[in-house]
């Protein structure tokens, strides 16, 4: 169980159901990539982000971890040639430790959070604020319910419902309900500095503010 099985069919999955708009906003906060020294990429998949990172001229060292090898070799196919300073690693963000001397100043995580139960979360975001140098970003992009016309929210619950249920069947995530990450991290002191909506709201992408990290 795991992405692995679908890995090779993921790109036109995404395609087919939301065109290029979760690429968009994957890309929506770049420019906060290309100031960073080290990144970390949570749940990277097939790497299309890093692909477009890397074509902006990134020259940071990045560590791309994914559960999933089968993402993974996808992601170092296609950076094959531009990605001399990524580290690919295999690993479940619930257990694992980073390579020795890698802090990241900022750490992505598009379209993962969500995959995860509110509980799992709370282990998850800590490690990452205690992992990452004082002062750091994390930019997340993720799904959230849209407000707006009742049409809208409805398409909205009916999207988050079918990919919770497929995801779960194909995947094995353990997320049952798509939890409400802003305000989530809100509650445990991460500030948002920037935030980009998509589809009127569904696809959201913050950059987000480290507790204890607050600039004046």
């Amino acid at each position: 169980m795991g992405f692995n099985h679908l890995a090779r069919s993921y790109h036109l999955l995404e395609r087919v159901v939301f065109g290029d708009r979760l690429q968009r906003a994957r890309c929506a906060h770049m420019e906060t990539f290309l100031q960073a020294k080290q990144i970390l990429l949570l749940g990277e998949g097939d790497g299309r982000f890093l692909e477009a990172l890397l074509a902006e001229g990134c020259r940071a060292d990045i560590v791309c971890l994914d559960a999933s090898t089968g993402m993974l070799d996808l992601a170092e196919k296609r950076t094959n040639g531009k990605a001399n300073k990524v580290r690919f690693l295999a690993g479940d963000v619930r257990n694992f430790c980073l390579p020795q001397g890698f802090r990241p100043d900022v750490v992505g995580a598009h379209f993962f959070l969500d995959c995860f139960r509110e509980e799992e979360l709370v282990d998850i975001v800590g490690s990452i604020a205690c992992g990452s140098m004082p002062g750091g970003t994390v930019v997340i992009t993720d799904f959230k319910l849209p407000e707006g016309s009742r049409v809208r929210r409805l398409r909205g619950r009916l999207l988050i419902f079918v990919m919770l249920v497929f995801f779960r069947f194909f995947a094995g995530i353990s997320a049952r309900q798509l939890p409400d990450l802003s305000n989530f991290l809100a509650k445990l002191g991460w500030n948002c500095r920037q935030k980009a909506l998509f589809d009127h709201g569904f696809i959201s992408s913050w950059v987000m503010e480290l507790p204890g990290n607050k600039r004046s």
